[in-house]
């Protein structure tokens, strides 16, 4: 799997009147979706997603993803076929939409992206008590001692599936080497790896 080269970037008009939360919204559920058919139709899975202003607050008070989207790939072709435009039409008076452009070669940071998932406490407990066949208040004050859930900025995002409502917390990272790879559907890693795009 070949480095990313190519990248284009959407940033978020800001509105007085409406919040970029609500925009986000309805910018990433259509990436979603685009990528998503990008992996049925196409068997493409090498499209990933940055978010340049990211910023994360261990206290959680000020998190945030900021204004900017970059969507990469290992080539144009990928981005041309994308046609992340006809996808976010709706959004032109919301979304500025940048040309596909080629990654400056001196660019030396990575970050790797991920969709974030947190079981609560209670589930890991019940799976602990299982798995070590001990009793549950044993096994929550095992769990108790890991790491709490990080207080990550998120989209809300909609199913199309099960017609739901769900938050896409996501974690960025930097990385000290770039790592090629594969992303889900949604331009990100899972929890377990860490496959990066370029950061500037």
């Amino acid at each position: 799997m070949s480095q990313m080269t190519h990248y284009q970037e959407l940033t978020i008009i800001p509105d007085p009147d409406i919040a970029p939360y609500f925009i986000w919204r309805k910018l990433f559920n259509q990436v979603h979706i685009a990528l998503a058919e990008m992996k049925n139709k196409h068997g493409i899975e090498s499209i990933g997603v940055s978010f340049p202003d990211y910023h994360y607050d261990k206290k959680g008070k000020s998190s945030k993803l900021g204004l900017k989207l970059r969507v990469f790939a290992p080539s144009s072709d990928e981005l041309v076929k994308l046609q992340i435009n006809n996808w976010l039409n709706k959004l032109t008076d919301y979304v500025e939409i940048g040309f596909i452009e080629e990654v400056d070669k001196n660019v030396k940071s990575h970050v790797s992206v991920h969709r974030y998932r947190f079981k609560p406490v209670e589930v890991q407990a019940q799976a602990l008590a299982k798995k070590l066949s001990i009793g549950y208040e044993e096994a929550m004050a095992t769990v108790a001692k890991r790491k709490p859930e990080m207080p990550l900025p998120f989209i809300q995002m909609h199913s199309q599936t099960n017609d739901s409502n769900y938050r896409l917390k996501v974690l960025q990272q930097s990385c000290s080497e770039p790592k090629p790879g594969l992303f889900n559907v949604y331009g990100m890693n899972g929890m377990k790896d860490s496959v990066t795009v370029p950061h500037w």
